[in-house]
């Protein structure tokens, strides 16, 4: 069972330090000699956040969801604009729960699909404690 610490998002009104981007490439094999030209200045913020009043944090605790990469102490990149599409990540809650699943649409009704596929898909067509609080984009992933 995975947990989910929120984190939030701070706004641009925050200091930022842009990180230089190169203009080389980067070698999986031999390595290149390293090339100073910079090609531009990139704010992670802006390259990973679509909608920044619309997104937050959450980092998973837990394994469940492996299966999609995502390991124990990920954070994930929520963005509660996006309407859920079949097949995609959400972060909802259900019964006051916080948890990653599998959004699903079989016909009009949407479903929640676990992870690991080890239970039948929730349907949340009217299921009175069910909050969907947003898709998840992106993962940030340590190796």
């Amino acid at each position: 069972m995975e947990t989910i610490q929120l984190i939030g998002y701070q706004t641009s009104s925050g200091e930022y330090k842009k990180l230089p981007l190169y203009l080389m490439s980067v070698s999986a094999g031999t390595p290149t000699p390293v090339d100073q030209t910079i090609e531009s200045e990139i704010d992670l913020n802006e390259f990973l956040v679509q909608h920044p009043a619309a997104t937050f944090f959450a980092r998973v605790n837990g394994e469940s969801l492996r299966h999609f990469g995502i390991c124990d102490g990920d954070i994930l990149i929520v963005d509660t604009v996006i309407e859920p599409t079949d097949g995609k990540l959400v972060l909802s809650s259900i019964s006051g729960e916080l948890t990653i699943k599998v959004f699903r649409k079989f016909g009009d009704v949407p479903y929640l699909q676990s992870a690991d596929n080890q239970f039948l898909p929730l349907k949340i067509d009217g299921y009175v404690e069910f909050i969907l609080l947003g898709v998840v984009t992106k993962i940030i992933h340590s190796l």
